[in-house]
């Protein structure tokens, strides 16, 4: 949970979760060169096929929450019931996109 609020240091307990979540982060960034030396390192660490992997998982984790918010789809109610401590322990109510999530 550190890794990916960003309060940590290290992998998070994931082999190479430190340059996993610096892909993650330049995907979610705005600095196309920031984007291609982080593939790059992840291609030379990883291989090309885990560097594929990592990218379709967060582009499709991120495709579904974008799907969900933008039709307005609420949460299950073993979603709802977690969802409280799920965002706080990950931060998401600071992201942008939190304002579309239905409550």
């Amino acid at each position: 949970m550190d890794a990916v609020r960003g309060s940590g240091h290290g992998d998070g307990g994931v082999e190479h979760g430190e340059l996993l979540v610096r892909l993650v982060e330049a995907m979610a960034g705005t600095g196309e060169h920031v984007l291609s030396d982080v593939r790059d390192e992840v291609e030379s660490a990883m291989g090309r096929e885990a560097l594929v992997d990592a990218v379709g998982v967060s582009a499709l984790f991120h495709l579904m929450n974008r799907v969900a918010n933008g039709t307005g789809t609420p949460l299950d109610r073993a979603m709802a019931g977690l969802a409280p401590s799920v965002t706080d322990q990950f931060g998401a109510n600071e992201y942008l996109s939190s304002q579309d999530t239905p409550r």
